[in-house]
């Protein structure tokens, strides 16, 4: 049914006149008369009580009026939707794993808005079974993850790595210790952690923003990003502790293969491995 249609049921209904709603809609009477009939043809009822001098709605008009305006104003709020999507500017999205987001990517945030000046860049922290779900259904473009994504359907490209160390609030730490925090840094991580540990955590958390809050509040011993925590290291906010276990930690960018934003996939990963 033509939206004109329900537009020029609503003129009659409010002017109660043919001729006044023809000349507000700028049509002709007839064209007013076609489409109310086309209208009472359509629900098979009369919408109008015709009168000499009078003109007023049955009460399957009065029924019809608010589902009349209603339409109308959604196919008006489609129009304006349509238009304000065909002005946006193309988008990207980028996921990262807490622990990623926190020793990574969080300090070359700018770095990729500036790549994107020119796009809307939308990202998001997010546990790596989401990311993967995301990339899946392509609602995501980028992943960076600790661990790459075993699947055909994706691309995984070691872009870089970051260093851990294992720093608390004093300096002697053995596995008698009663505050340490297990951070997810990822499935390799936590393999050779059980290798080389025997501490229990009293707390666990994929976050080593979180962490670190705990440490400098509470005390206690954590594996931290090393560029997160040297100066703090340096003023003897926090101390290194030795450690046998192997604290560089690789990040792979993950992406579906025949993505359609390949051409920006290819500059962030090119960005990213000049800002090392």
């Amino acid at each position: 049914m033509d939206i004109r249609v329900f537009k020029t049921f609503i003129a009659v209904a409010e002017y109660k006149h043919f001729s006044r709603a023809a000349e507000t809609l700028y049509i002709t009477q007839a064209a007013v008369s076609a489409r109310i009939k086309q209208l009472e043809e359509f629900y098979g009822m009369q919408l109008f009580i015709r009168e000499k001098n009078n003109l007023r709605l049955t009460p399957a008009g009065d029924a019809l009026l608010p589902h009349a305006h209603l339409m109308v104003s959604q196919m008006e709020q489609s129009k304006i939707s349509l238009s304000i999507a065909s002005e946006q500017k193309s988008a990207v999205h980028i996921a990262a794993t807490p622990n990623v987001w926190d020793a990574f990517f969080s300090s070359r945030i700018l770095d990729a808005i500036a790549l994107f000046e020119n796009l809307t860049l939308g990202t998001e922290i997010s546990v790596r079974e989401a990311i993967q779900r995301k990339l899946d259904d392509r609602s995501l473009d980028i992943g960076l993850l600790t661990d790459p994504i075993k699947d055909d359907d994706f691309v995984n490209d070691l872009i870089g790595h970051f260093d851990l160390s294992l720093v608390g609030s004093r300096p002697a730490f053995d596995a008698g210790v009663e505050d340490y925090i297990l951070i997810d840094w990822g499935i390799t991580f936590q393999k050779e952690h059980a290798l080389h540990h025997k501490v229990i955590p009293s707390f666990k958390t994929s976050t080593a923003m979180i962490a670190l809050e705990v440490i400098l509040s509470k005390g206690g011993f954590a594996y931290l990003p090393s560029e997160l925590v040297t100066d703090l290291v340096r003023a003897q906010d926090l101390y290194r502790i030795e450690t046998p276990l192997q604290i560089k930690r690789p990040i792979f960018m993950v992406y579906r293969k025949n993505n359609s934003n390949g051409q920006l996939i290819d500059q962030f990963k090119s960005l990213l491995s000049k800002i090392q």
